[in-house]
Parts: structure tokens; sequence; C-alpha cells
């Protein structure tokens, strides 16, 4: 080949090469095309993630369940308290017993003395910094109170009340706020020591907490650190589900990125604070710091000891898997290395570190953080929240619910059910409502014999047969007719027959007897049914229907003249509502459990105001009460006497026909107590309401101290003296008369007899 042929075979190429560079340019505009739309593609998800991600975060609302508490115990000197159950209220509220007292939810005894670091509280009418003060005890009553601080004897203070029950939203999450200058700082170090040490370093997301976590697990053998950080972890929870997919942790990371650019790192912290999932309580979600420290521990963050935040921070890692309740081994290793791995940073001196690595998991049973297993009493909670509380947004935003119950009152009843029901019959039921009717509050509502299981509330729905207990309600419409009535007013017990439909009806006293003329006091406190029904046919029905809705029923009943003796159902939450006016002098106040509501921040969303009305004069209702104090004495309640010598209280037997209700109800100084006992299937029982419900109201003030009850004599009420043949009043000299009390100005002295 010549010279020339051969430039000219090299100036050709092969249409084969000649395509190469064009295929590769083409790839290469295909590649930066495709590579362009994918940038462009994540550009605008960038720009939804961001979008979607500041909405959700700058407006984000947590699921904050309703919180109910219960009372507060106020401290006044004379109150009717013992020193024991103080000490009880403390130790249902998580403090501890110390010798000596440093720091807040502590309490310590000396003699007759006890000493509290009372925890700060929001309470419904303002915030209370913690205090330490000395209750001292004379007896069964507060003799005196001394404040550290001030360094002199206070009129009054108050423990906070106990947490009663979270009421938690429909997204079934629960939880509670803690801002990050309330976290304590020892805690929120030992959080980030062992999940993210760079957390203020990072953009959000760390590959040298990858390295280092990978190189930490290598050399221990097994999974002891996590490469994620705090905001990925944040994003995870919040924006994303548990799927462990490459797509889930790509789109973590990029919202960890977009929440690391938009928000501070304290923002950030303080919604991981608040959003981790720390626990499981049934089907509810348990969020947060705060909440685990009292779904773990019973108390407050600050409170923790060292064993106790390092096993919170070692939950952290994985809830269900360091469960310490079902995997004790497993969460205590956890927590030892946690403990090892601050020991190595200086987080823990060696004492602290040495005593806590030695010590158990003091975790509290499952679902004690919340004291409310007392259904009964949070189904009137929830009834009367939906008549107060509608909107359902301000619901969602969380609310704190300050009721009236009464923990040890609660206890107490729900003992005496469970206690009392046990010994007699195990087809039996019961309910107990106790109130405080000076307040027109509740105290303890129990629904049934199950105390802990929500279910049929007996004490708000079962409409049973009230027997006796109707009497009084009959005999105060004759006393508020003092010109008519009085004490010493002769009835009739003799056999009487009311024609009917049926072949009529011919009433019976108890014990088949009859006793000619006897007294209305007599006749009420004996609960003799003939005088009864005679006093009945004389005022008339429409007079018994004008008693009921004087105290306060709020419902029309179809009455005959069986109604006389009770032929008529109410619920025992009803006739309890009665009682409160008989015993409160006449006034009646609608009974309550919810005292105020509270956002969570403290802002009043409702506060009670009590509507006090005279519905009966005051004279009347003295005189029933007298009757009625004679029947715990010396009638049908006298057992009252021999087993309280020295305590006043005032009551009224009920028994049913056949005897398939047991009632009673009376009451002492504060506090007002019904109890009805019976069966679901309406059997009778073969109780009176002497032998059966009467049980349960003597064990419960032999568990409770009573407060004998004193009555201040009205103005227009005097001791005078009554004939004992005509019950007319006469003069003071006068032979053949008794003394009782009367209405001065509705009185005519007759001469001696």
């Amino acid at each position: 080949m010549t010279q020339k042929q051969s430039r000219t075979s090299r100036k050709k190429p092969s249409a084969k090469n000649a395509k190469r560079p064009q295929f590769a340019r083409q790839m290469l505009w295909l590649a930066l095309k495709i590579g362009l739309v994918l940038l462009l593609t994540l550009f605008i998800y960038l720009i939804y993630l961001d979008s979607k991600i500041t909405t959700l975060f700058s407006s984000h609302k947590w699921q904050f369940p309703a919180q109910v508490y219960a009372r507060s115990l106020e401290l006044i000197p004379g109150k009717s308290l013992t020193q024991k159950q103080l000490v009880s209220e403390l130790e249902l509220l998580q403090y501890r017993a110390v010798d000596k007292i440093n720091g807040p939810g502590q309490y310590s005894q000396s003699g007759t003395k006890v000493t509290v670091f009372r925890r700060a509280f929001q309470f419904a009418d303002g915030y209370d910094q913690e205090e330490v003060f000395t209750v001292s005890f004379a007896g069964q009553r507060v003799h005196n109170i001394y404040d550290h601080q001030l360094k002199k004897s206070v009129q009054k203070s108050r423990i906070e009340p106990q947490l009663v029950q979270h009421l938690v939203s429909s997204e079934q999450e629960d939880r509670e706020m803690v801002t990050l200058a309330d976290m304590p700082e020892h805690i929120k170090q030992a959080l980030l020591t062992i999940e993210d040490r760079d957390f203020y370093q990072h953009h959000g997301v760390s590959v040298w907490s990858v390295v280092r976590a990978f190189w930490a697990n290598l050399m221990a053998g097994r999974t002891v650190q996590g490469g994620s950080t705090l905001t990925q972890q944040l994003a995870k929870n919040m924006y994303l589900t548990a799927d462990k997919t490459m797509i889930r942790k790509v789109n973590e990371a990029l919202i960890a990125l977009i929440l690391d650019y938009r928000y501070s790192k304290d923002q950030i912290l303080e919604a991981y604070l608040n959003e981790i999932f720390i626990g499981q309580f049934h089907s509810n979600a348990v969020h947060g710091f705060a909440l685990g420290s009292k779904f773990y521990f019973g108390k407050p963050l600050d409170e923790l000891l060292p064993e106790e935040y390092a096993l919170l921070v070692a939950i952290v890692k994985g809830p269900s898997y360091y469960d310490p309740r079902r995997f004790g081994a497993r969460a205590k290793d956890r927590r030892d290395l946690v403990l090892k791995m601050l020991h190595a940073e200086e987080l823990l001196s060696d004492a602290d570190y040495q005593r806590a690595v030695s010590k158990p998991l003091a975790v509290i049973p499952l679902g004690h953080h919340l004291k409310g297993r007392s259904p009964s009493y949070l189904d009137a909670v929830k009834r009367e929240l939906k008549n107060l509380v509608t909107d359902p947004a301000v619901i969602a935003e969380g609310m704190k619910i300050f009721t009236y119950m009464d923990p040890q009152a609660q206890l107490a009843a729900e003992q005496v059910v469970k206690q009392r029901l046990s010994e007699l019959d195990s087809q039996l039921e019961a309910a107990m409502v106790v109130t405080d009717y000076q307040a027109g509050s509740y105290k303890a509502i129990v629904g049934g014999k199950a105390v802990h299981f929500a279910g049929y509330n007996r004490a708000l729905d079962a409409r049973r047969q009230i027997g006796s207990i109707v009497k009084p309600v009959l005999y105060l419409q004759a006393l508020s007719r003092p010109e008519q009535f009085s004490l010493a007013t002769m009835l009739d017990d003799s056999p009487i027959h009311l024609k009917g439909s049926q072949g009529g009806w011919s009433p019976q006293n108890f014990d088949k007897k009859f006793r000619g003329q006897v007294t209305l006091i007599q006749a009420l406190s004996e609960s003799l049914n003939v005088p009864t029904v005679r006093l009945g046919l004389k005022l008339g029905l429409p007079a018994l229907r004008d008693g009921f809705s004087k105290l306060g029923l709020e419902r029309e009943l179809k009455m005959q003249p069986s109604a006389f003796l009770g032929a008529v159902e109410l619920t025992p939450a009803e006739v309890a509502q009665l009682y409160q006016v008989i015993a409160n002098k006449g006034r009646y106040i609608k009974l309550a459990s919810i005292e105020s509501i509270t956002k969570t921040d403290g802002t009043m969303l409702y506060q009670r105001r009590n509507i006090v009305q005279q519905r009966v004069t005051e004279e009347a209702d003295y005189l029933l009460q007298y009757a009625m104090q004679q029947s715990t004495r010396s009638g049908t309640s006298k057992i009252l006497a021999n087993q309280f010598a020295g305590i006043r209280f005032a009551g009224k037997t009920g028994t049913s026909s056949d005897h398939k209700d047991s009632w009673f109800t009376g009451f002492e100084h504060e506090l007002s107590v019904t109890v009805w006992l019976g069966r679901d299937d309406n059997k009778s029982i073969g109780l009176t309401g002497g032998s059966g419900a009467l049980t349960l109201f003597s064990q419960y003030f032999r568990t409770v101290p009573p407060n004998s009850l004193f009555r201040a004599i009205p103005p227009d009420v005097t001791l005078g003296r009554f004939s004992v043949t005509t019950g007319r009043p006469v003069a003071d000299d006068c032979d053949g008369s008794m003394l009782l009390p009367k209405v001065v100005s509705a009185t005519l002295i007759t001469e001696c007899e």
C-alpha cells in the first residue's frame, strides 16, 4: 500500500466507529435530562415536604388527654383529719417517707407531726410553688400548720390532687406536656449522651453517628447504639410509619434535614421529649418523657433517681423489647449499660453509679400511675363533662378536670362494698353514693361489687323501689305545715283497707301489730306503715309529688297510694339528691362531680357556681332531722347508737315489698351516705334495710371516722310540752306531757289535759 493510500484509509473511519461518540452524547444528554427531572422532582418533593412539615410542626397540636383529678386535700386547723389519713394521702401520691427532707415529693414523721415537701402544682385557681410545711395533730383533727418558708403558722395549706384518670382522645395517644425549660438537665444530658451526643452539632442527619454506632455495636458484639439522630427519630414518630423500608429511611432523612433547617435545636428537642413513644397501656400509646416517668415510676421527672431515669432513657431504644414489666432481665441489662456509659462520661459519680447499678427495677404495677380504677365515679364525670364542654377543638387541646372525688372516701366505699357482699351473698349487687351535702358534691360513687370494672352503673342507672326511704319526704311535707302538724301529732295505727281494682290493699306494719294512737315522731322513727299511709291520704298524692320535686327529683313519677310506702322507683343517686336537701337544712344544691375545668396552661374553662335554694323551711327540716336522729337512737337504725357511742347520726332504713331491695341513707355533720342492696334479677334477697344496707353504712364509718351531727336550733324553734294523749301543745307545768321541739310562731298552747 502506498503512503497516499495509507493516509486515505485513515481519514475514512468506519460507520460503526462514527456512531459511538454520537451515542455517548445521546446517553449523556439522556442521563442529564433524567438527572434534571430527578432533581426537579426532588426539588418539588422537597418543597412539598417542607410545606407539609412546617405546616404540621408549626401548628402541631399534640393529642392531649383530658386529665381528671381528684379533689385537693385542704389542710385547715380544726379540720377533721387524722395523721394516718394524711400519710395515706401522701403515699397515694407517691411521696417518699424519708428521715431528712431535701426535695419535693418527700415527707417525714415525728410524733404527732408530719412534715411535707409539697410539689409545685398548677391548681385550678393558680400556680403554687413548692412548699415545705409541718402539720401537727390533736386526736382526729388538724391542730396547727407551720410554713417553713414564712416561718410562722398559717391558716391554710393544701396537697396537690391525685391524677385519677386520662380521658384519651380517639387517636389513642396519651401524654403529658413538658417544656424544655422544665426538663431536668441531668436527664436531658443522659438522653443526648445515649441517643445523640452530637445533636447540637449536626444538621439533622449525622454520618459520624452512623459510623460511631457501627463501631460501638461491633466492639460490644451486640446493638448498643443506634445511628439515627434524635431529629430522625422525631421525623419517624411524627410523620412516618414504622415500616422498615428504604423509602421510609430516605424520607426520614429528608424530613430531618428540613426540620433542622427550619427550627432551632431546642424546638426540635422539646418536640422529641413530648412525641417519643415510650410504652403501651392497654390500647393507649404512652408518649413523652413526662408521662413515661409517671407510667413507670408514679412520680414526676424531677424526682427520678439515676437508676430510674437511666431506665427511662434505656427504654427509648425499644419500648416493647425493653418493657421492664415483661422483660425485666433484658431491661435491667440495658439500664445498666446506660448507667455505665453515663459513668464513663462522668455524668455519674463512682458512688452514684455503684448504688444505682445495684438497684432492682422498681417500676410500679401497670396502670398504677393512674389512681382512677373507679369507673363508676368516672362515669358520672364523663356524663357531666358532655354538658359542660361541647367544642371538639377545646377537648383535643387537652384539659384538666378537677373533680370532687375524695380518694380515701372512694377507696373506703369500694372496700366496704367488696367485703360486705362477699360475706352476704354472691348474687347480691350494691351501690353506694357518698356526698358532701353542704357543697352539693359527690365524694364517692360505687356502681356495683366489681368496683374496678366499667359496666352497669347501678348508682346512676338502677331504678329500684325505695321502700321506707320515701317516708321522710312525706313527713317533711306534713311538718312544713306547722299549724297542722308537729312531732307530737297523733296518727292512727289501726287496720285500714283501701279499695282498688284488684281487690284493694290493706297495708301492714313490719311486725304485723297495731298500736292505736302514735305520735308522728314515733311513726317515723319506728317506720310504721299504717299511720304513714293515713298521713299520706290526709296530705294527698300531689303533696308527695311536690315533696319529691322540692327535694330535687327532676322527673315525674306515676303514683298510687302504695307510693306512700315507697312503691316508686329511684336510683341511688336520685335518693342521694333528695337527702342532700334534707341533710342541708332544707337547702337544695344540685349534686355534681366536677368542680372546675381548665386548659393545660391554667386558663379557666368552667368554674362551678353553687346555686343554693331554700326549698324547705329550716324549721320543718330541723324537726324532721330530730325525728331521724331518734331513728338512729331508738328506732329502726338504733344499731348505730350501739356501734358509735357519742356520735350522732340521722338516717332512714328502707325495704321494698317482698324484700327485693334493701336501702339505708343517713348523714353525719358533713357527709351523707346512700346504700342500696339487691339483685339484678329482682328476686328477694331476704334482707331489710337494717340487716342489709345499714351494715354497709356503719362499716363505712368504721373506716372513715364520723363527725358527730350537730344542728343549732333555728330561731323560731324551741322545746315545748305536748300532751301524751292528744299530742296538742300544753303549758310547761302540765302533767302527762312530753318534751319535743316545736315551731313557736305556729303553736297555740292549750290548757292542761
